[in-house]
């Protein structure tokens, strides 16, 4: 994904107004690693520009395995997918067709899941999220108009709802929904939502009391029981529970922090301040039993200046070790791995990458693996890359 060209070509100061929530998605920093639990047992990390290590490396991953994605017509993976799996399949939501794609764990690909359109098991708009459910093979799609279908793994059509307001993201866990509304005035009693399968709101959480602008944000992660949440302007992570959300990570980021009365301002004012100074937006946040994942961006002189960075963060959880590495738009690597990362129960740490880009990379680490280099084109699909995480 060129997020290069996402950050760095904004120039005008009223485009960068709209500009910034979607652009959250670029490049950050490093560590001099501090883990710990705070005293209400959250984990706090604190992070620090200053300090770089080797991310990518024998140290903190083994065995690395890639698996070329089947491409043909029927099949083809475009711009900003997003990656889910199970212990049998990988699923790709591609933007440009507007649909889901199954691939079996050596690559081949299977069908197709969901598509745009007016007919039954269609859907109006556009993908806004999507989640799998491993115990009764099923993949459900959130449409931007609010609509949830439901479909089995071979693509035949279960049912749909329809859910009030207009949801961002979603996820499922056991008969339940819990859906972001992102943020506005319009539901300013409460953000996130659990709901019942029928639709009925069982309960709101995360109550605002200012309207912003809306925006698209993958907000929900799971690994296997564990279902976190996290917000684009907001250094909080929380974890699900049936009670509601637990906050369970907070981040300092020091002078990139967001305000901490932003809700309560005019939102350009905020804008202004954040482009004068800086700040730091976590894209990504994974958590098993023992590892925590994150990725985040960091810009440092506002939406039209150039020092805007990418950071990969892993934390070891009971050895209280991390490392974290800085991703600069120059780095190779800034445009070979799509950000779309995963973790798994096992310890995996599986994301795809551009093939001609890792057709060309001389990164020893990623020339380890035995994969076939001269197969990989241009025009094919990524590849899936799963790297198994060292007790480091």
């Amino acid at each position: 994904m060129d997020f290069s060209n996402m950050i760095f070509k904004i120039k005008m100061k009223h485009i960068l107004y709209y500009a910034i929530f979607l652009l959250l998605i670029i490049s950050c920093g490093n560590v001099k690693n501090k883990v710990r639990e705070n005293t209400n047992g959250q984990l706090a990390l604190v992070f620090n520009e200053q300090s770089s290590s080797t991310f990518f490396s024998d140290r903190i991953f083994g065995k690395v395995e890639m698996i070329p994605l089947e491409t043909t017509d029927d099949c083809l993976i475009g711009r900003n997918p997003e990656l889910l799996l199970d212990d049998h399949y990988f699923f790709i939501c591609e933007r440009q067709q507007q649909t889901v794609l199954r691939f079996d764990k050596s690559g081949k690909f299977i069908n197709r899941i969901g598509r745009r359109g007016g007919g039954p098991g269609e859907f109006q708009g556009e993908i806004a999220d999507f989640d799998i459910d491993p115990l009764i093979h099923s993949v459900e799609i959130l449409a931007s108009g609010g609509q949830i279908l439901r479909y089995n793994y071979d693509g035949t059509f279960i049912s749909s709802q329809n859910m009030d307001g207009f949801p961002q993201a979603f996820i499922k866990s056991g008969t339940s929904y819990w859906v972001n509304l992102g943020v506005s005035k319009l539901i300013s009693d409460g953000r996130l939502l659990k709901i019942s399968e029928d639709g009925t709101v069982i309960e709101k959480f995360l109550p605002l009391e200012t309207d912003w602008f809306g925006f698209m944000d993958k907000n929900f992660t799971r690994c296997g029981d564990i279902i976190s949440f996290k917000e684009a302007f907001n250094h909080t992570v929380y974890r699900i529970t049936d009670d509601g959300p637990a906050e369970t990570a907070i981040i300092d980021f020091g002078r990139y922090a967001f305000p901490k009365n932003m809700y309560g301002r005019n939102q350009f004012s905020v804008i202004d301040e954040l482009n004068n100074k800086g700040w730091a937006s976590i894209y990504r946040f994974l958590e098993n039993e023992r590892f925590v994942y994150l990725s985040f961006i960091v810009q440092q002189k506002g939406m039209d200046g150039i020092d805007g960075y990418f950071c990969h963060w892993l934390v070891n959880k009971n050895m209280g070790s991390s490392v974290l590495q800085i991703v600069m738009p120059d780095n190779p690597l800034f445009e070979m791995i799509d950000r779309s990362i995963q973790l798994t129960v096992g310890n995996d740490l599986v994301f795809m990458v551009n093939a001609q880009m890792l057709k060309e990379c001389t990164d020893p680490f990623f020339n380890s693996a035995n994969i076939n280099k001269s197969s990989l084109s241009e025009d094919a699909n990524p590849v899936i890359v799963k790297l198994k995480i060292n007790d480091f």
